[in-house]
């Protein structure tokens, strides 16, 4: 099983030749990498872990380029915003929680999951940073992209299967309190964005999860002034102290396939 990072949420899993594609987003920064909408319009199965611009908002321009096989695999509320945005309905496939999905090679069961709740510290250093003059067409655009996109408490995390291997991928950074997640996964994707603590708060749900291998994403400055670079060092260095025996994976957006096992 191999794995590809785009950038942001954007994670391509590939296996005996099923791929899925996880949130797929085009950066709104030049300065980052720029998958191509053509390489993502090739892949058949795009799930989505919340409705959220940075998750979704691009979908209707990779379908639009797509060979018209793409199936979209969302919660009730994405699936209404792909709608309105005049996606065939036959091309989503609404999920729930407690769902599974067998796609070629892969078992993905849908877990409920929890959106990552912003501190205080942070939103008040985004909202009154120079960043967002600097970047003020592409804030606008993005307020205005939260009123078309929302996450409604939909956010869902994926249990992903396949040749006695386990992946947990998760779309935010939070876990519902009540739900049940499986631990000692061979894998967890672990979103690294949205705290001021965010190498402690992190921590707590290795703590919880004790998964085998963990893989970064979200730390890229992709839509600024709301993203910001993320050092993802410090948090390297406590998981080295603290779990010395699990690996930490901090790819680079783009870049080759990563062979996971």
């Amino acid at each position: 099983m191999k794995l590809k990072w785009y950038g942001t949420a954007t994670i391509l899993l590939e296996l005996d030749g099923t791929q899925l594609l996880f949130d797929p987003f085009l950066p709104l920064n030049s300065k980052v990498f720029q998958p191509a909408i053509s390489e993502l319009a090739e892949i058949d199965n795009i799930l989505i872990t919340h409705g959220h611009f940075d998750h979704i908002a691009h979908i209707p321009a990779i379908l639009k380029q797509s060979t018209g096989k793409a199936m979209v695999y969302c919660t009730h509320m994405p699936r209404e915003g792909l709608i309105a945005k005049g996606i065939d309905s036959a091309f989503i496939r609404k999920i729930s929680p407690g769902d599974e999905l067998n796609i070629g090679s892969f078992t993905v069961k849908v877990l409920k999951g929890k959106h990552i709740v912003f501190d205080k510290a942070l939103v008040i250093k985004t909202i009154f940073s120079f960043r967002v003059l600097f970047n003020l067409s592409k804030f606008i655009f993005m307020l205005k992209e939260n009123k078309d996109y929302g996450e409604f408490g939909e956010t869902v995390v994926y249990d992903i299967q396949a040749k006695e291997k386990r992946i947990l991928l998760m779309g935010s950074l939070n876990l519902d309190e009540n739900t049940d997640y499986p631990k000692g996964v061979d894998l967890l994707v672990l979103p690294f964005q949205g705290r001021s603590d965010i190498n402690t708060y992190a921590m707590s749900f290795i703590d919880r999860l004790q998964p085998k291998k963990v893989l970064l994403d979200h730390f890229d400055n992709s839509f600024p002034p709301i993203s910001s670079n993320i050092n993802t060092g410090l948090f390297v260095s406590l998981m080295q102290e603290k779990y010395p025996s699990i690996p930490v994976i901090c790819p680079q957006p783009g870049a080759s396939w990563i062979d996971l096992f």
